[in-house]
């Protein structure tokens, strides 16, 4: 898990999703089907957000989100998912 402030992280996954496009585009992908920014970002100017591999959680303070971090952790083991 890493925690960054929102801004920080949305112009991380904007250079993602630039890489992303690009290689779509060489890959010839038709326009449906290529990555959609809206789906790398979040729509906050303030915040904290807590991400690994496939999740990224949002909230208000950090010791917010890494709580909430650790109760999807948490949750994940009981649940076996």
């Amino acid at each position: 898990m890493e925690t960054l402030h929102v801004k920080k992280y949305n112009k991380k996954q904007e250079a993602k999703w630039h890489k992303d496009y690009d290689n779509a585009k060489k890959a010839g992908r038709s326009w449906a089907e290529m990555p959609q920014l809206v789906m790398y970002l979040f729509n906050k100017n303030y915040g904290y957000v807590a991400f690994g591999n496939n999740k990224a959680l949002w909230a208000k303070t950090k010791k917010e989100v890494i709580a909430w971090w650790e109760n999807e952790e948490r949750l994940k083991k009981i649940r076996g998912y």
